[in-house]
């Protein structure tokens, strides 16, 4: 793995140092940084970390020049920018599922009044490719920002001309001979730093020189915008004099106008006056002439009026003979019409009463019908008021009318007839009288016809005369409406040029005005800007007077928490292989040996027989050498291609989780493979030579004869009466064949014993790793979220961001704390870093982390007797409750603290603290930077709640303890398929220790075996008698291994914890329970396949094999 990522970064030519400042990188430090003596290449560059596409993922903007040699970068898809506006983006999946070649994607800022315009030249672009950067390695993680949720999501690369910042963001360095070092070697490193240390000094040095730089060029700006703001008032003072001088001169020319006006408004009365006299003779002529006309018209009209009045007369007493005349004629007419109806009438009259007086019902028998017709048509014209004469003698013949009231009409017509005649005589007698009148009337027209023609002789008269007076007046008026309209003339000339001039005047008044506003408006914006300036050039001054020398963050390569990460995952697996191995070949030496002493065992009778037959010892021993020696190296070929192909790809695997890195490069480990070997042919080869010396030395006919059997000795369990005389015969045999073997009876419980162990330590690593995220995240520390506060922000901030977590939903509870880094020596150890915490509400800090001693559950308060120290930290310092233990900041101040207890702790060095002990101790001012916040919401919530919280001012960072947890779980994931691997290689280690052992023990018993069974033993009592040995060499190899294993559990812990971390000691029941339910498992396993073995033994030869 450590050889993978170093060629990765040698081939990608990662940095050795990368460069940043408080105050950015100019060009005279990348030309300080150029002269270093053992620079290899230098590469300044720009970085900002912005949003981008409409998800609004938190990305880094990396500048990318086609010449740079450093940091390359590999392309998984598209290619690099080429052009402005294009963009690789990271190939992280996230952002892969996201985004396409092709599609174009937008910068924002995360803040309204941060315009990214003064950042970039570009705001939109094109994606052209996905890429992988030896820079960001780690799967985990791109590292923080202080803009959004304080997490980068992606990198993004675009060109170097699409930045617009005015210094360089970031320097990158490589050094001569660092490249053909192994990046994870002490070298490296040791050169690594020293490099740091010269290049921090070198830019250190030149800090004040900066800062002097900084002030004068800003003092030159300060004074550049003074004498600007100068010239800016000494222009609007210039202006302000001009509108003064154009107001004096508009003035007089108001003056002028005023009093031309005067005198125009006398010409024009003296017109008026003139106007009025002409039109006052005028009037009185036209008066005069009016007067004496209409006189002259009255008398003509009334001349007409009496002359109508004649003429009417003279028609009136026409019309008057002419109506008489008619009138007589008329009287004449209707008197003879009278008379005649009077006649007619009388004849009627007589036949109505001749009608009457016969009775109504013979009126039919006397009067014929056709009489009776006529007559009543003659009534017919009678008119009654509404109904005819006709209709009452109808009535009257019908019986509905009374003869009585048919005379009565009768007699009345009769006395209108009489009537109408009387009035005849009445009308002529006036038309009589009106003759007369008329002869009179015309005789008094003809008189005023005489008089009315003198009359217009003299108004004929008069009317001459007053025509020649109006002709005299009209030319005196004349003559005056000339010299009126010469006045007049003038007057509107001069009045003309009046308002010509009135209206140029008026022209420069507006002009003045529109100046006067512009210069109002210009005037305020300018002494705002001015204003502003001044309050700026003042901040500039404040800002300038406590700026500080740039502080330089020179990062190398083991600088980077991804970096740091990957060396401790490896470094703990560089561990875990020195120990594991240890332990399998210990167990597996046994194993060969006991097989190798047993095949050798077997062979006296053949190696007897060769001795015999001539050859010599070292004949007889190759033999078994080439043997041992064959199976060695068979054994050993077989493991290496184990061990440097399928187990280093599957724990690469595995880390692939954490880690975004090119294919596994498989090393040969000469050093490692030498030793396996050695130990394989130590286990072999020295066995067979070991046992083969003492047999060689022995006569061939010794070795031909079996082995004596050793005198039977009494067990100390047949010293044990009590016990010894209640087991049956079997249990007894079983006892003494335990111990009849001693030899292969500890060989078996050895094997088995490692075995168990490695699996109990496997298992309770596998707890450990997998316990250490809940016990830290869910036990110690109960919040969900730390906010990294700026402790330097002004009221106004701290106001905002308080109302903003206050009216926050979902917040369940926050505890202010002072959190401050600190160093820690011991002389035994390396300097470690330990953060100190001081919490403002002591009560409530025990919601947030819980402060309690591990074994005994005691749990602690602040107090003011001292502090409280991490378990880890006490036991790499051998610190215990009463020490005085000494702390370094940052400026190298060292501060005593007394300790008061020893609190749980399993990731990081804490000091806790109330506030009257960090007054007393460090420092009188408290200022609490941090938040600790607890919530009950989704994945969703904290990113809502993160990107409105990276808005606040005061806030820096904020981390949740959701995205810690998941971090760790995939760092301890990749451990975790460690220990799983080791745990099933212990089992087919353990699996392979039952089959030989058993197998021997089946092999040096063969006889024994066969002899019971001619007894009369079945094939499962014959399986028995093994296995009840089986079993209880098990058990004790599971007890013993479990004592073995607990002692292996503790050292190996002890091994791979880093000084950073400590995992929980205890060892859960489970992890035994699970090493010896695997080795009864094998054991079971085993015994069955042997018992297929033990059920084809062939009896008369296993008897007679000695022969």
């Amino acid at each position: 793995m450590l050889t993978t990522v170093d060629d990765y970064f040698d081939r990608q030519k990662l940095y050795d140092i990368h460069v940043q400042s408080t105050l950015g990188i100019e060009d005279e430090e990348v030309a300080l940084l150029t002269n270093y003596s053992d620079v290899e290449l230098i590469e300044p560059g720009y970085s900002q970390d912005v949003l981008i596409g409409d998800a609004r993922h938190v990305v880094k903007l990396i500048s990318y020049h086609p010449d740079h040699k450093l940091n390359q970068y590999l392309i998984e898809s598209g290619r690099l920018p080429e052009k402005s506006g294009e963009i690789s983006l990271d190939a992280r999946e996230m952002i892969k599922n996201h985004y396409q070649i092709g599609d174009k994607v937008t910068l924002f800022a995360d803040r309204d009044d941060t315009d990214l315009s003064d950042q970039f030249n570009e705001i939109e672009f094109e994606v052209v490719g996905f890429v992988n950067s030896p820079r960001f390695f780690t799967n985990e993680s791109r590292g923080q920002t202080s803009i959004a949720g304080g997490q980068l999501d992606a990198f993004g690369v675009i060109l170097e001309e699409d930045f617009n910042l005015p210094v360089y963001t970031d320097v990158f360095a490589s050094f001569q001979g660092l490249r053909e070092l192994d990046t994870f070697s002490d070298e490296y490193q040791h050169k690594s730093r020293e490099h740091k240390a010269n290049i921090e000094q070198i830019l250190n040095e030149y800090g004040p020189e900066r800062l002097s730089v900084i002030r004068s060029e800003a003092e030159e700006e300060i004074s550049d915008a003074e004498a600007k703001i100068a010239d800016g008032r000494e222009e609007l003072n210039e202006a302000r004099e001009k509108l003064d001088k154009a107001r004096a001169e508009l003035d007089d020319g108001q003056e002028a106008i005023r009093d031309a006006r005067k005198k125009l408004e006398k010409g024009y009365q003296e017109l008026i006056d003139g106007e009025s006299e002409y039109k006052k003779g005028l009037a009185e002529f036209e008066a005069e002439i009016a007067d004496a006309e209409a006189q002259l018209e009255a008398g003509r009209k009334q001349l007409e009026v009496e002359a109508d009045q004649l003429e009417k007369g003279f028609a009136e007493l026409e019309a008057g003979e002419v109506e008489l005349n008619r009138a007589a004629e008329e009287i004449a007419n209707q008197r003879e019409s009278l008379i005649g109806k009077q006649t007619d009438f009388t004849k009627l009259t007589e036949g109505i009463a001749d009608l009457l007086k016969i009775p109504r019902q013979l009126i039919s028998v006397f009067i014929p019908e056709e009489e009776l017709a006529q007559l009543l048509s003659e009534t017919e014209a009678i008119d009654l008021n509404g109904q005819t004469l006709a209709d009452l003698l109808s009535g009257y013949i019908a019986g509905e009318v009374p003869a009585d009231t048919i005379r009565q009409t009768l007699d009345q017509l009769e006395a209108e007839l009489e009537s109408g005649l009387q009035q005849l005589d009445e009308a002529e007698q006036e038309i009589e009288k009106g003759r007369f009148e008329l002869e009179v009337g015309k005789a008094e027209l003809e008189a005023g016809q005489m008089k009315l023609d003198e009359a217009r002789a003299e108004l004929d008269k008069q009317t001459d005369l007053l025509a020649q007076e109006r002709a005299n007046a009209e030319a005196e008026l004349a003559q005056a409406r000339r010299d009126l309209d010469q006045g007049w003339q003038e007057y509107n000339e001069a009045v003309d040029l009046l308002e010509e001039q009135a209206n140029q005047l008026a022209e420069a008044e507006a002009e003045y005005a529109d100046g006067l506003t512009t210069f109002e408006k210009e005037n305020k914006d300018a002494l705002e800007e001015i204003e502003e300036a001044e309050a700026d050039i003042a901040k500039a001054r404040e800002e300038l007077a406590e700026l500080e020398e740039p502080t330089y963050y020179p990062f190398i390569r083991e600088d980077q928490t991804q970096f740091v990460q990957f060396e401790e995952n490896a470094s703990l697996l560089s561990k875990l292989a020195k120990i594991f191995p240890a332990v399998f070949f210990a167990v597996a030496a046994l194993v060969t040996l006991t097989t190798i002493t047993r095949m050798i065992e077997e062979q006296r009778g053949e190696i007897g027989t060769l001795k015999a037959l001539g050859y010599s010892n070292l004949e007889i021993s190759l033999k078994y050498y080439v043997y041992a020696l064959s199976a060695s190296l068979l054994g050993v070929v077989f493991g290496l291609v184990i061990g440097y192909t399928a187990l280093p790809i599957i724990i690469f695997d595995a880390y692939g989780i954490m880690y975004n890195l090119p294919e596994l490069i498989l090393t040969n480990y000469w050093l490692y493979t030498l030793i396996a070997a050695a130990i394989a042919l130590l286990s072999t080869v020295v066995t067979a030579w070991f046992v083969l010396r003492s047999d060689l030395k022995s006569q061939a006919a010794v070795l031909m004869r079996p082995k004596a059997p050793k005198i039977g000795k009494r067990i100390l369990l047949e010293r044990i009466t009590p016990i010894w005389n209640r087991l049956d015969f079997i249990k007894k045999v079983t006892a003494r064949n335990l111990f009849r073997y001693k030899q292969r009876m500890l060989m078996t419980i050895l094997g088995i014993a490692g075995c168990a162990a490695l699996i109990i330590t496997g298992f309770g690593i596998k707890g450990a790793v997998e316990g250490l995220v809940d016990l830290q995240f869910g036990r110690v520390m109960k919040y969900d979220a730390v906010i990294i506060l700026d402790d330097g922000a002004d009221e106004e901030d701290e106001l905002s961001y308080q109302a903003f977590v206050e009216s926050y939903e979902g917040i369940e509870q926050i505890s202010t704390v002072l959190q401050q880094q600190f160093e820690i020596s011991h002389p035994d150890q390396l300097t470690q870093d330990i953060t100190v915490m001081v919490p403002k509400d002591e009560k409530s800090f025990t919601d947030f982390i819980q402060l309690k001693d591990r074994t005994s559950d005691q749990t602690y308060q602040l107090t003011d007797n001292g502090a409280i120290v991490t378990e880890r930290l006490a036991d790499l310092f051998d610190i215990v409750v009463g020490d005085i233990i000494t702390i370094t900041d940052s400026d190298n101040q060292s501060y005593e603290l007394e300790i008061s207890a020893i609190t749980e702790n399993y990731v990081g060095h804490y000091l806790f603290m109330n506030e009257a002990v960090y007054r007393s101790a460090i420092d009188d001012e408290v200022n609490y930077n941090v938040n600790l916040l607890k919530h009950n919401q989704d994945e969703k919530w904290e990113e809502a709640f993160s990107e409105q919280l990276m808005k606040e001012d005061q806030v820096i960072n904020v981390t949740f303890i959701a995205s810690m947890t998941e971090a760790f779980r995939d760092s301890m994931e990749s451990l975790n398929v460690v220990v799983v691997v080791l745990i099933f290689a212990a089992a087919g280690l353990a699996f392979v220790v039952l089959y030989n052992l058993t197998n021997i023990n089946i092999s040096e018993r063969i006889r024994e075996l066969s002899t019971i069974k001619v007894l009369g033993f079945y094939d499962n009592e014959v399986t028995m008698y093994i296995y009840r040995e089986n079993i209880m060499l098990t058990v004790m190899g599971i007890l013993t291994g479990s004592i073995f294993g607990r002692l292996l559990f503790t050292f190996v812990l002890d091994t791979i914890t880093q000084d950073g971390q400590m995992f929980d000691p205890s060892l859960h029941w489970t992890s035994y329970l699970y090493a010896g339910l695997l080795t009864f498992f094998f054991s079971t396993f085993v015994m069955w396949m042997m018992h297929h073995k033990l059920k084809r033994i062939d009896m008369i030869e296993a008897l007679k094999s000695n022969e």
